[in-house]
């Protein structure tokens, strides 16, 4: 019988304890020197980045470039006439943007500010990629390839920057 009592009293206690942490008049526990971080609220993103055609062209100085698939998350423009050149959206949810330099290999990532909101940036012999935080635990992603000759190869992978500020821009 006093085991059980015991036993009663020392639960009873456990949750006491437990219940009465955090609550309001003080905290049993180590005070917290760390300010708490509180996630960008999630915004939401319109189909293809909400942007246009036109919009990546004049961004990326592709000209005829053609959506060859769509969806939610992801969709991706092809130039025509013989260019090999490809532009990509992306939409991560749920996903931290510093997960994502373990899955390009573009090249050594460099960390940039667009609409205050923080990115990473890549850049290779071929291709441009950057990965912008948009709020919560998600991130947008451009991606823009080619091989195509000289004359025709876009402009650079600061237009990719100007694509995610775009989107984000238009998300709501």
């Amino acid at each position: 019988m006093w085991k059980q009592v015991a036993v009663a009293a020392v639960m009873t206690c456990a949750v006491l304890s437990v219940a009465g942490c955090g609550g309001p008049g003080g905290s049993s526990g180590p005070a917290r020197t760390s300010v708490p971080v509180v996630p960008a609220q999630a915004v939401a993103i319109g189909r293809c980045g909400s942007v246009s055609d036109a919009d990546i062209s004049r961004a990326t100085g592709l000209t005829g470039l053609q959506q060859v698939a769509a969806n939610p998350m992801r969709c991706s423009w092809d130039a025509g006439a013989g260019d090999d050149y490809a532009v990509v959206f992306q939409w991560f949810r749920g996903t931290s943007l510093w997960d994502r330099p373990g899955q390009v290999t573009l090249g050594t990532p460099s960390t940039v500010q667009v609409a205050g909101h923080p990115g990473i940036l890549w850049s290779g012999a071929n291709a441009c990629e950057i990965a912008v935080a948009s709020g919560g635990a998600d991130f947008i992603d451009w991606i823009l390839t080619g091989s195509g000759p000289e004359s025709a190869r876009p402009q650079g992978c600061s237009d990719l920057e100007q694509l995610a500020a775009d989107t984000l821009a238009k998300a709501g």
